[in-house]
Formats: structure tokens, sequence, C-alpha cells
């Protein structure tokens, strides 16, 4: 079997930040440059199951350091892209270069690429790679196994997983929680220090200014900006302030209080309609996701952001919703402001896959042409989005926390109403400003928690969307899917404990006990699911859920910035940590420096104790 993998030099940001300049680019030059981390976990998983391993690069003439990197690890070769032409591509025009460097090399039976990169963080590009040589797709997979002719891939989904089989060629995304990559070797280092690496430029690839480098991308950033951080004047335990003291403190402020949720409940048939919509095709659209019979609860958040975005882009909100039976989505389509409901109907549409759905999608949008698009950012929406914004081969800003509409100037282009994409990047020290000035649709995914899901009930047309699929659409097929629905409501709790890299196996369980004791969800960092302590699906983060609970409860958490961006909202936040410098104790109320093996026990005491007396009185 042939394999090529796609790695990306990045800067290394888990040793140093980046800086920005007065022009607000980024100033990368006083952080070290490494292999991205994601990619070789998939050069890990390329060695393991193929014959034969080229990698591929794009960069400046330095990014030929990862290509012997891969080599010294055991790749047998690899390819530079490298040219001024190619220079500032977004992941649209990367992905167009790439593609064109595999079809280059003659293809491969498995492309394999990190399911994110540690600067950007989009997970884009891998999708949009396999949209371009028209072969299937599975992303952020944790197991690999060729059976029969085919790829079964073991995919993370919210709260657990599901198994795809796939023919091949195909394109597989590699999750951080498998694959440990393996050092290099003295063998290697001596074939990687000798190794001669073709240099490939647009030409060569046959590829013209409109598919590639700055001026060709749809997406630009319009603004950079160092990502606030709070400081909240964190208060220490110590002789003066007790275990007690602190869990006192807590209770006053009503940080224990887990009656309330976020989540989508309660009969609001009674909420009366309003009837004002759209007198033409809604301009906004959102994706929505069912969770059973009722809408997902970031579809609702996206929908209650989009009546008010709506207005500025010319009005209306649409509802699109692909399944065997998508009409469950109406009620909560209609009470979360949506003027249409766009429906695709059919048996091949559910449970999710991304081609088919991709194409329906693709199709519908081609036909009613809304001026832009919202998806979350779950992993269907991270899956899916891409694959559509390569086919209508439009822009995409990945995981935003904020939008907005408003004008932008590009030299003498004044451009009006344009959706102001924010979302963080550079490990969440870096928030970016994206605009599509020119291509439409305006496409973005939206982390799930950062807006409200406020009720605005409306009258709602519905529209049955055609679906016409394709032979090769359905080549993929859902084996199992397993998911346990108490760990997919992370971003609705009101008490979450997550545990970062300083625990480990036998410390976890005081993680969980803690969590039971205080009514809490469990969370993680992603150094913890990295090792290996919990799934995915509890990582809050830049790459995991922003949760936004009454009270946050960090145990062993240093404070990275990728994972402080996923709870700097928490109302109240709790930090433990042996490091009294950790970062993580500058945005937090309390803090507590210690063990967590020491720590957490009598945390843990101190909430039950007060706990066993609100039962006595």
């Amino acid at each position: 079997m042939k394999a090529i993998v796609l790695v990306k030099q990045v800067p290394d940001l888990r040793t140093a930040d980046v800086g920005i300049r007065e022009d607000g680019t980024i100033a990368r030059e006083g952080t070290p440059a490494v292999t991205n981390p994601a990619d070789l976990h998939a050069l890990e998983a390329g060695l393991r199951i193929a014959d034969e391993v080229t990698v591929i690069t794009m960069g400046p003439p330095k990014a030929e350091e990862v290509l012997r990197d891969a080599v010294s690890r055991g790749a047998g070769g690899g390819v530079l892209l490298c040219d001024r032409a190619l220079a500032g591509s977004d992941t649209w025009a990367t992905s167009n270069a790439l593609a064109a460097a595999i079809v280059h090399l003659g293809g491969a039976d498995l492309v394999l690429c990190g399911a994110t990169a540690l600067d950007g963080e989009t997970g884009q590009v891998g999708p949009e790679v396999a949209q371009r040589l028209g072969v299937p797709q599975a992303t952020g997979c944790e197991d690999l196994e060729v059976d029969r002719g085919r790829l079964r891939a073991r995919r993370i989904v919210e709260g657990g997983y599901e198994t795809l089989s796939l023919p091949l060629p195909a394109l597989i995304t590699i999750a951080e929680t498998s694959f440990a990559p393996r050092y290099p070797t003295l063998p290697g280092r001596r074939n990687a220090s000798k190794a001669q690496f073709p240099v490939l430029s647009a030409a060569d690839l046959g590829l013209s200014s409109d598919v590639v480098g700055l001026e060709a991308s749809p997406t630009k950033v319009a603004r950079m900006e160092p990502a606030p951080l709070p400081d909240r004047k964190c208060r220490m335990v110590g002789s003066d302030f007790t275990y007690e003291n602190l869990v006192d403190k807590l209770r006053e402020q009503g940080a224990l209080d887990t009656t309330g949720t976020h989540a989508l409940s309660g009969d609001h048939s009674d909420d009366p309609p309003t009837a004002d919509q759209a007198s033409t095709e809604p301009k906004l659209w959102v994706v929505c996701e069912l969770d059973g019979d009722c809408l997902k609860g970031s579809s609702a958040e996206l929908l209650s952001k989009a009546v008010e975005l709506a207005p500025e882009l010319g009005g209306g909100v649409g509802a699109f919703v692909a399944a065997a039976e998508p009409t469950a989505a109406l009620p909560d389509a209609a009470r979360f402001g949506s003027d249409v409901a766009y429906l695709a109907t059919s048996p091949q549409l559910s449970p999710y896959r991304c081609q088919p759905h991709a194409r329906v999608l693709a199709d519908a949008v081609r036909r009613h042409q809304p001026e832009a698009i919202l998806f979350a950012a779950t992993t269907t929406g991270r899956d899916l989005a891409p694959r559509v914004a390569a086919m209508l081969d439009a822009g995409l800003a990945a995981d935003c926390t904020d939008l907005s509409v408003g004008p932008w100037q590009r030299r003498e282009h004044r451009y009006e109403a344009l959706l102001h994409q924010v979302r963080p990047a550079m490990a969440g020290g870096v928030l970016a400003t994206c605009v599509s000035p020119v291509v439409r649709p305006q496409m973005a995914t939206v982390r799930p928690g950062v807006f409200e899901a406020t009720p605005r009930p409306r009258r709602t047309e519905v529209v049955q969307v055609a679906v016409a699929l394709e032979p090769g659409d359905l080549a993929v097929e859902v084996l199992d899917r397993e998911v346990r629905r108490s760990d997919v409501r992370l971003a609705e709790a009101d008490v979450i404990v997550a545990g970062g890299a300083g625990c480990d196996e036998r410390s976890w369980h005081l993680v969980e006990e803690l969590a039971a004791a205080i009514g809490g969800k469990v969370a993680a960092s992603r150094g913890a699911v990295t090792a290996g302590l919990a799934p995915r699906a509890l990582q809050v983060g830049q790459t995991g859920t922003t949760v936004h609970p009454d009270l946050y409860v960090a145990c062993g958490v240093s404070g990275a910035l990728q994972h402080i961006v996923g709870m700097r909202t928490a109302r109240t936040v709790l930090a433990v940590n042996r490091d009294p410098d950790a970062f993580i104790f500058h945005v937090a109320d309390y803090g507590i420096v210690g063990e967590v093996e020491e720590a957490l026990p009598r945390l843990t005491e101190a909430f039950r104790g007060v706990s066993n007396a609100g039962e006595d009185n």
C-alpha cells in the first residue's frame, strides 16, 4: 500500500508564544519551528499501515526541515512545494496545491494528515483535499485497519465514536489520541541528512494564480489582535482562607447551584409566532443537526444568532436539515427563528455520512444562493463544512467565537455588509477576524456554547430540497456508532471539573469523585486527552468544547492558551496546581497550590461537609 502524508511546519506554541506586529501580522521569529504535532501521529499511522510512505509539505525553503524529520522517523522520502506564488494561501488554495501535488506523484491508496494544525487549528485542509481528489474521507480518527480491500476507521464523535468502512483510495485525518509517534532513529537521522527532496513550483503542478496564493484565496484576514484574557485576582487557599471557607464562599456566590440548565427543554408551543417573515429567499442559512427528535442545542444557538445577523445580510433565516425524517426539526426550527426550513428527506441521509450530505447541501446552495451559511463546530460540522466549501469554491472560517456584519476596506475597494468571523488562532493567543469579500456564500463553523439559544418563534415555511446522489456518494458505510448521551452535553453543564496533564491514571478517579460530590460534569484538557485519561469528547479548549459554567474547577491544568479560550467565560474559576506560577491562576478566582492527589480529597471532603450540613438543616 502506498501512503502520502501531508505535514506542516508550525511555530511550537507549546513552548513560546508568537507576537503581533504593528501592521497586524504575526511575528513568528522568536518561536521555534517544528513539525505539526498532529501530523506526526498521521505519519505514524502511515508507517504502521502502508508499505511505502511519502511526505509532502508546503512552505518556504526552511520547511524542508519537516521532511527530514519525517525521514528520520521512517518515511521513504518527501516533496517540498515551495514557490512565492503559493504564499498567503488560505485553506482552499492550500488544498488546491496539495491535491495537485498528490496527483503529480501518481496518487496514493491512502492520504493522511493530522486532524488540525497547531497554528490555525482549522481542520479544513484534509476534507478539502479529499474533495479535490474525489475520494471519501474520515476525520478525527483514532484507529485504522485494512479489511478485505476496504479501510475500517474509528472516528471520534461527541460522546463516543463511530466505525466507518471506506473504499480505497481515501483520505483520513488522525486525532492526537492515538498512533503515538515514534522517535527518530540513528539510521533514520543518517538517511535524513543525506536525503534530497524534489522542490515543486506552482507551474510544475500546472497551477495558475487564480487557484493558489493570497489573491486567489476567498478567505481574507481583516484583522489580528491579542486575545484578551481576564485577570481575576486569584485568592489562594491558605492558613487564613481554608478549604471550608472556600466552599462557603462558592456557596454564597451561587456557584454550586446545579438546578439550572442550558439545555433545550420544555413545551413552548404557546409562544406566539411572529408574522414578519422573509419576503424573499433567506440570505442566512444554518445547517442544523438533530438530537433525537429535536434540534441540537448548538443549532438552536446558531438560529438565534442568525436572527440578529440576517437583516444586515439581506434578510431571512433558513434552517437546512438533511435526514431520513427531517420534519422532526420543524418545531424547534420555528421556535428559534427560522423563516424557511429547507428539508432534504431520504433514508440515505441517516445516519450522517459526509459525502451524501455534502452533495445535497451543495446542490441546495447552488439553487437557492444564500449569502452566508453557518455550521456548528461539532464533529459533524467540522467534517461537513470544509467539503462543502471545496465543492462551492468558497471560503470558510473555522471555530468562530463571534460573528457580526459590517464593512471592510481593502486597498481602494470597500465592501459593505460582510460577515465578520472572529476566531482564535495561534493556540488561542490571537483573535483573527476573517472575511470573504467576493466569493459567495460566506461560510463559518461556530463553537457550540458561544451564543445563547433564545426563542424567537416564526411561522416557518417548508421547502423540500431535491436529493440527487451519485453512486460514489454512498461508498462509505457506518458500521457502528456508540455514544454516551451524558458525555455530549458538556457545553450545557453548570458545574465542570476538568482534569489536566497534572493528573495521571492513579489520580483521575479523584477528578471524577469531586465532580460527583458537587453534581458537576467531568472534562479534560488537551494534555489529559492526549495522555489517554479521557475521551476527546470531554476536551475543553480551542480544539474541544467551549463552556460557560457557573463553576469551573481546573485540576492539574497548567493554563495553556488553547485551553483557556474554551473556559475563560466561566462565572467562577477554581484552580488546583502544584506550580504557584502556573498561568491558570491568572484566570482563576480561587486557587489551591498543591498536588492533585493531596488537594482533591480535601476539597471533595469540604464540599461533602457543606452538603451534609445542608441536609441536616
